[in-house]
This record gives C-alpha cells, structure tokens and sequence, in this order.
C-alpha cells in the first residue's frame, strides 16, 4: 500500500468532454453477485470509520475496460457493429479468474487492483479491434495506453493524508487481502454522472465462450412412425 505524507482529492470533478446530462459508451467487468456482497461485507467497517470517503455500494463495483465514446457521438448503426464484432471476438475466450488485492490507496480512491490481468488485456485487445474495424484509431478512447485494471471500493469526497488511510487498512488486516471471482461475461453500458456519483444502465452484454443454439438433424427422425393429431 502507498505509505505516504500526500493527500487524496476529492472524486468529483468534471473529466474533460462531460457536462451534466451527458452520457458515455462504455464496456466494463462486473463482480459476481456473491463477491460483490462478500466486499462490501468485509470493508464496511474499516471505511465507516474513514472519513472523507463514501464507499462504492455493491451495484456500482465495477472494472473499466474499454470505453467507446459519448453517446451523442455514436450513431447507432455503428454501435450495432461494434456490439457485433465485440460478440464474435469474445465468444472465442473462456471464463477466467481474476484475483483482486490487496487495496491500495489512489489519488482519488481505495482500489483493488487485479493481479496477473493477462485474460483481461486479451478481453480489451479484442474490444479494441472490434473498435478499430469501425473507426480510426484517434477517435478510439485512451488507444494505445496501457490499462491497469482496478476495482474501486471507496471514492474521496474530501482531501484526505494517504498516510491516515494506510495506517486504517494495515491495522484491519488488509496488507496482504485478496479475493477471487470468475469473469464470463463483458457489459457494454451507458455510464452518467450525477449528484456525485457514476450511474449506469445496461446496453447490451458479450458473453465468453458463447455456446451456440444446437443444429437439429432432422434425418434422426426420418424412420419414425406419422403421429395422429387428436382434438
């Protein structure tokens, strides 16, 4: 953890290109129920007693992976065949694993980074080539730059010592904290900002190692005998 006599900012403020009513297209990593709970179960109480933070409540855990642009930006033709393409490239990667932990302290948050992410660079390689496929890459958000996957557990609402933050996490037990969950699918949302807060409602979802429907082979039931049909 960032041991450290800096201070934390505030999560509220407006990134460039948002202003209030403006929405963004974004694919992202949701934690299974069932951990989403366990977390905000076991850090609960270490972040009531924090001041100057709220924490991110289980509906809102969430990992960014790749963004798409404002929605006011994207016609839907195009959304449609970037969804497409996004589909038929995951549906070729297997569920995984990821490892979240321990937390650390951000600049503007408490975040679970994810240990050996390999699956999931490979997930936001094949969303930005689904991507690439529609658009040039300069109007691709943050190509070519590195992801570090992260879930945030807690945002600032207050400039805040770092070192009053690491002391709490280290004196609750959380220096070597870790969690596992399974990842079998990636949501496409529509993410808002308001009242303080990041929202979102969903799109559409690729799932991984997508199953197709069962071809029937209609010659099986050549030999079977007419049935009679009675009222």
């Amino acid at each position: 953890m960032i041991a450290s006599e800096m201070t934390v900012a505030s999560r509220w403020w407006w990134r460039p290109g948002w202003t209030p009513g403006r929405s963004f297209y974004n694919w992202q990593v949701m934690p299974t129920q069932p951990v989403a709970d366990k977390l905000i179960e076991i850090f609960a109480p270490t972040l009531a007693d924090l001041p100057g933070f709220e924490q991110v409540d289980a509906a809102r855990l969430r990992i960014d992976v790749q963004g798409i642009g404002f929605v006011d930006g994207v016609k839907g033709l195009h959304l449609a065949a970037l969804v497409a393409g996004a589909r038929k490239l995951l549906a070729a990667h297997a569920p995984f694993q990821l490892t979240f932990g321990p937390p650390v302290v951000a600049q503007d948050s408490i975040r679970l980074p994810i240990a050996l992410p390999e699956e999931l660079l490979r997930v936001r390689e094949d969303l930005t080539s689904a991507l690439t496929d529609i658009w040039i890459r300069e109007r691709i958000p943050e190509f070519g730059e590195p992801l570090r996957p992260y879930l945030a557990l807690a945002h600032a609402t207050r400039p805040t010592r770092m070192r009053e933050i690491c002391d709490a996490l280290e004196q609750d037990g959380f220096t070597d904290f870790s969690i596992d969950d399974t990842v079998s699918a990636v949501s496409l949302v529509e993410l808002q900002c308001e009242n303080d807060r990041y929202d979102w409602c969903a799109v559409s979802e690729a799932d991984l190692l997508r199953v197709p429907d069962p071809i029937v082979d209609r010659h099986i039931f050549d030999d079977l005998p007419p049935r009679t049909l009675t009222s």
